[in-house]
This record gives structure tokens, sequence and C-alpha cells, in this order.
């Protein structure tokens, strides 16, 4: 089947928002094996907004849309694609009463224009939302003589995300007539065109299960995707090829699988988790450059606290020697952007929190700062445990934003951690 996909608000057109819905949901309709031609974005214009459903239904046999469920009066996707599948609108009073809930649990009184949100074209399925206030939709109609689909999701990543795993990623699979199932499986040093070159033959050679690799910001990851009958058998199809992969050169690079969307996303936190929790160690981190990333990112996760311990943020150089215990003479004869500032950091933190394992970070994210021997993009890291200290220096280059720096300096200082508990530095 042909799939489209429809971005709706003019907060995107203008740039005031990145259209992070449109990459996902492509990925994930790839991932379906739907054929997708077109993309578009269209304001909150009722005329051109019907225009552009009109068009996208002529060609294509899914349009997924996202945003325009909001409570405001710019907020016109439920009407538009009602009237252009002859529907009529009818308040959901189970909606209703779901959003209602929702104000009541967040201590907030819900508005008039919030009953809007309930308002349901007659016969739509409807996605209930668990995650904000604006219920998805799927419509299924003749048009042309022809049966068309359009499912409509909330524009907010937080909500349009999950709902399309839960809800909409069902409601498409029973339309193609097959179980979709993917893992993925995560690599470290190496990159996406590297990665690619290992993998072709593999790429080549099979066509179900499929073998993808794509980048992300800090890492790469293959994407193994089989279609079958039944669960199942795409689960088993999937785990040979998984055999098959981490036989080839390409293993050697891999350090987790995960299987559902959010392991995905948190794969290198949730690793690091596993391997603190099988070895018995608590953490903790020393943070320069990255202001306390790592532990925020670490804290997002539910039931870390069993291992993390604490962290100190350590811009100033005073914290650095007042806190952590870093010798003048250091900061004065290498730096503060040094192995040998890194390592008392490191060892530092370990002594303030007793934790079993530390990992330490100070390096220059720009976009000032850097010089001919220290550039921007240059992070020294520690790792200190029981058994000594471990230090390495890292250049991200000076071409990269100062948020990519930080991201890349916390995703890398997990991973060294990683690393040590395994052994393998």
């Amino acid at each position: 089947m042909v799939s489209e996909i429809l971005c709706v608000g003019t907060e995107l057109l203008l740039g005031d928002i990145i259209n992070t819905d449109g990459a996902f949901i492509a990925r994930e309709l790839a991932a379906l094996g739907f054929s997708s031609y077109h993309q578009s974005t269209v304001g909150d214009n009722p005329t051109r907004l019907r225009e552009a459903i009109r068009v996208a239904l002529g060609r294509s046999d899914v349009i997924i849309l996202t945003g325009g469920l909001g409570p405001t009066c710019d907020d016109i996707t439920k009407v538009a694609v009602a009237d252009e599948f002859g529907l009529t609108m009818k308040l959901d009073e189970e909606v209703l009463g779901e959003i209602k809930s929702y104000f009541e649990a967040a201590g907030r009184e819900m508005t008039e224009n919030n009953i809007s949100q309930a308002m349901i074209p007659d016969g739509a399925t409807v996605f209930h939302n668990k995650w904000g206030t604006a219920p998805g939709i799927a419509v299924c109609g003749e048009i042309g003589g022809e049966t068309k689909h359009a499912i409509l999701l909330p524009g907010p990543p937080s909500e349009c995300e999950p709902m399309f795993m839960e809800c909409a990623k069902p409601y498409l699979v029973r339309l193609s007539g097959d179980v979709i199932y993917s893992l993925s499986l995560h690599m470290r040093d190496i990159g996406e065109s590297a990665a690619e070159a290992i993998l072709r033959p593999i790429m080549e050679e099979y066509t179900n299960p499929t073998v993808a690799p794509y980048a992300l910001e800090h890492e790469t990851r293959i994407r193994i995707t089989a279609r079958a009958e039944d669960e199942e058998t795409a689960k088993a199809m999937c785990r040979e090829m998984k055999k098959t992969v981490l036989k080839s050169e390409a293993g050697k690079y891999v350090y987790c699988e995960t299987e559902t969307p959010f392991e995905a996303k948190n794969a290198t936190v949730l690793t690091l988790l596993s391997e603190l929790r099988k070895n018995g160690v608590t953490f903790a981190a020393a943070e320069s450059c990255t202001a306390g990333m790592i532990a925020s990112r670490i804290g997002d996760i539910p039931g870390a606290s069993d291992v993390l311990l604490g962290g100190v943020v350590s811009y100033a150089n005073e914290v650095k020697e007042n806190v952590l215990g870093v010798p003048h003479e250091v900061l004065a004869n290498y730096g503060a952007v040094s192995e040998q500032c890194a390592k008392y950091m490191a060892e530092g933190v370990r002594r303030v929190t007793g934790a079993g394992i530390t990992v330490s970070v100070t390096g220059i994210a720009g976009p000032d700062g850097g010089s001919k021997e220290k550039p921007v993009g240059m992070v020294c890291f520690g790792v200190a445990d029981a058994n000594g200290t471990y230090t390495e220096t890292k250049r991200f280059g000076e071409k990269r934003s100062r948020a990519k720096i930080r991201l890349l300096t916390a995703m890398y200082a997990m991973m060294l951690v990683i690393k040590r508990l395994r052994g393998e530095i």
C-alpha cells in the first residue's frame, strides 16, 4: 500500500518547531513495508489544508496527519478530514470523560474549548490518548471508488510517537495483512557508512528480514525487520538474522540489542544500568562541560537510584580544587582540560560519594574558548574504580555545535564506563 505523511501546523512552516514527527513516522512506515512517495507540511489554513488532504487521498491509500487536534480555533484537522470523507462530527462522551480526568489529575480547570477535542468524525476509530488530551483518530471510507484511510495523530512528539506505536501501528499492520517485527542492534566506534560497507552483502542477499544501518546523533544502529504471518515467526526470523549479523565483522561493534522504542532511545543508559547492577557497583559522575547531563540522563530511567549515587558539577576550577581535590599545581601546570585533571576529578567524586565506579569529563564545548593545542571539541575523560584510573582524550570536532559536543561527551563517557565494567579498558 502507498502511504503519505501530512504534517499540519504553521509553526512548522515558520521553523519555530522542528518537525521530528515526519522523520519518525517515515522510518516506521518503511519498517512496516509501506511505500511512501510524498511527505508534505501545510499551515493552519482551512482552504490549503483541505486541498492538501484531497491531493494526498488522490494518490495514496493511507495518509497520516500530525497536528491540528488541539482545542484552539486553528486546530482544524479533524473537521477537514471529516469533510473529505463526508462524515459529520459527534461528541464522544468517553473521550470527554478522559479529558476531564486529565485536567482533574493535573489540578487544572478544563476550559470550554477543550470540549472540541472530544468531537469525533462519526464512525471513526478512536485512539485514546494516555499522554495528553487530544485523541487520535483513524477514518476509513470510499473516495473515488477506492478505499482510503486517514490516521490523525497529535503534533507533540511526546504524544505522537507513543500513540503511533501503541495505536496506529497495529491499525496499519492489519491493513498490510502481515505481522511486522523489528529489533535493533546498537553499534559503537563506527559510523553509518562504514557499517553499511560491512553489511552490504547481507543487505543485498536478504529481503525478508531486511537489514538497514542508520546514524543517530551518538551511534550507529542496525535495524532488522521481518514480515510474517504471525509474530512468533517474525521474531524467529529476526533472531536468525541477528546471528548472521553478529557473525560478520559488524558483530564486534555491537554493544547491545533492543526491541522497543523506549529501549532503543535509551540503549546506552539502559546498558550502563544493566552492567552496574550485574557487577553490583554504584556510580557517580564529575561533570564540567556537560553540567550534569550524564547524571540527568541516567536519572531519566525509573529505578536508576539503586545504582546512581550522585555527582558533582564542577564548572569552576575552585570546585574542582576544593570539592573534588584536584591539586592546584595540576590546574596551573596542565589546565582544567587535561587528562591529569580528569584523573583527579574521577578519583575525587569517587571519594566524595563512595561510588564503586565513577566517570569525569572536562572539555571545551565551544563555540569559544579553544586554542591550537586545545581546540573546541576536545574533551578529557577519567574512569576510576577499585582497580585504578583510566584516562582518555577525545576530539569531537571544532565544527560541531556546543549542544552536539555536550551530548556526544555524555554518551561517550557512559560508554567508557560500560567498557570498564566489561573489562575492555
